[in-house]
């Protein structure tokens, strides 16, 4: 399933955070789309495919004590725009 995750952290722990996804390794099983660091916001957002929630959990703990994690499952516009509600 594809997921966005945004992370907004503290200005404070910008060196920190940014250190962290230098060297960060997603888990085998999950497929990196792409990753953004959002200027002036202390802000990262990745967006990913991921096959269940233990996934993101090894994504976002490392993270936990510089800021919070949110995650969405998400799906393209023109797949939704498909979609009958």
């Amino acid at each position: 399933m594809l997921f966005v995750l945004w992370y907004k952290f503290e200005p404070e722990h910008t060196h920190q955070v940014l250190e962290l996804w230098k060297h960060f390794q997603f888990p085998s099983d999950v497929k990196v789309h792409n990753r953004y660091l959002l200027i002036g916001r202390h802000m990262s957002v990745a967006v990913f495919e991921a096959p269940d929630e233990r996934s993101i959990l090894k994504i976002t703990a490392p993270f936990s004590s510089y800021g919070v994690a949110h995650v969405a499952p998400a799906m393209s516009l023109e797949e939704a725009i498909k979609t009958t509600w």
